[in-house]
């Protein structure tokens, strides 16, 4: 048949419903296609969540496991700080206990020292004075209260009341040193008679009152005359002027 030729009726339903044929199935094609764009678009989408959420757990990991560090790092710190104020401690404790046993060392030392020099001064006490009992042996007065008590001849006489070793009473106490002060001369007394006759001033002011206003009456007096006169009384139991000072 040539290209020219009309086609029959037949032929053109045939040939349309072909390409209606094809036109639906394109449709359907397109159809399809656009499903799988859009069920690839939510594919692509929910890997793009995914990947988001993923992006934030290991965020969140890497926040924890920074955190992490940071509370290892503040437990060394507190660790290290503990570890100091343990050590200095421990060097504080060392430091007082070699202190005590240097101080206890020196109180032996000086403890001992002063055994030995009160053994010394011991084998140096005199024996004790007096006589002798023969059941209660020597009898002491305490030196430090005072006491009185038998040593019963035991070798360390020690007072039954204080404790204090009798050997060890000081060699001069402060009541038995000797005085330096000189002795003062005690004035002699006038006799009754004497009191009675003192004389007395000119214008019979008291013999007291007219030595203290006028010495020289005193002075007069006190030599043995009163305006020439000698003074009544014996001459031994005249006053002497050196007698009057306290």
């Amino acid at each position: 048949m040539s290209p020219t030729a009309r086609k029959t009726p037949a032929q053109k339903a045939a040939a349309k419903k072909r390409m209606a044929a094809a036109k639906k199935k394109a449709a359907v094609a397109k159809k399809k296609a656009a499903v799988a764009k859009k069920k690839a678009a939510a594919v692509k989408k929910k890997a793009a969540a995914v990947k988001k959420k993923a992006a934030a757990v290991k965020k969140k990991a890497a926040a924890v496991k920074k955190k992490a560090a940071a509370v290892k790092k503040k437990a060394a710190a507190v660790a290290k700080k503990k570890a100091a104020e343990a050590a200095k401690k421990k060097a504080e404790e060392e430091r007082r206990i070699r202190a005590e046993e240097a101080e206890l060392r020196k109180k032996q030392q000086a403890e001992a020292a002063e055994l030995k020099r009160r053994d010394r001064a011991r084998a140096k006490a005199p024996p004790p004075s007096g006589p002798l009992h023969p059941k209660l042996g020597y009898k002491y007065v305490c030196f430090d209260c005072s006491t009185k008590f038998y040593d019963l001849n035991k070798p360390e006489p020690v007072c039954p009341k204080c404790g204090a070793d009798q050997r060890d009473r000081p060699l001069l106490s402060a009541t038995s040193a000797p005085s330096s002060a000189p002795k003062k001369r005690p004035m002699q007394p006038l006799l009754e008679d004497e009191e009675d006759t003192l004389p007395a001033a000119e214008d019979g002011t008291p013999f007291e009152e007219a030595s203290e206003a006028n010495p020289e009456l005193g002075d007069t007096i006190f030599g043995g005359t009163l305006e020439g006169e000698p003074v009544s009384g014996d001459a031994e139991n005249r006053i002497d002027p050196e007698d009057i000072k306290l």
